[in-house]
């Protein structure tokens, strides 16, 4: 009889764990504050050895060029590149003429209606309008972008261990 008590007790112990954890759980993730767009993670530093193209979904809108609404998100593609000199170059991966998105080829990026933007690391053109750049950095092995301030020109002041995505010609 002691034994059915014992089993019983630690039965109701396991399914009141059980339920604590499926209340708390919900109420720890519900206090969390949401991912942001100023410091989102695109790409680990070792994928990068060439540019590469990538399709992120962002928590909102932030007037970007090709924002697509998906299921309560936006969709942006982007290309991230190495730099020649180091570093990396983030740029928004849609034509600012067209409003298609650009392919990746060898050495440049082609719109849909044939216009490129040769590549060295970063899209150079010098004729307007130019592609969407993005401020980067890299911690822990990630390359970092923020997508609530995107800059066709370099910004007066970086953050050590920031990238600007810039090289001679605009871009």
């Amino acid at each position: 009889m002691p034994l059915r008590r014992y089993a019983l007790a630690a039965l109701l112990a396991l399914a009141g764990l059980v339920a604590v954890m499926l209340v708390i759980r919900p109420l720890i993730f519900s206090l969390a504050p949401a991912r942001g767009d100023a410091n989102y993670a695109v790409a680990a530093t070792a994928e990068v050895s060439r540019p590469i193209r990538r399709d992120l979904l962002l928590a909102a809108s932030h007037g970007l060029r090709g924002e697509r609404p998906q299921g309560g998100h936006v969709a942006i593609s982007i290309v991230v590149a190495p730099l020649p000199g180091g570093g990396y170059s983030v740029v928004n991966a849609t034509s600012p003429e067209s409003g298609c998105r650009v392919t990746l080829g060898e050495d440049r990026l082609v719109d849909c209606r044939g216009r490129g933007w040769t590549y060295d690391g970063t899209p150079v053109d010098s004729g307007q309008p130019p592609l969407q750049r993005f401020p980067t950095a890299v911690r822990s092995g990630a390359v970092i972008v923020d997508f609530t301030r995107p800059f066709s020109a370099p910004p007066a002041a970086m953050l050590p261990g920031q990238s600007d995505g810039s090289t001679a010609g605009g871009g």
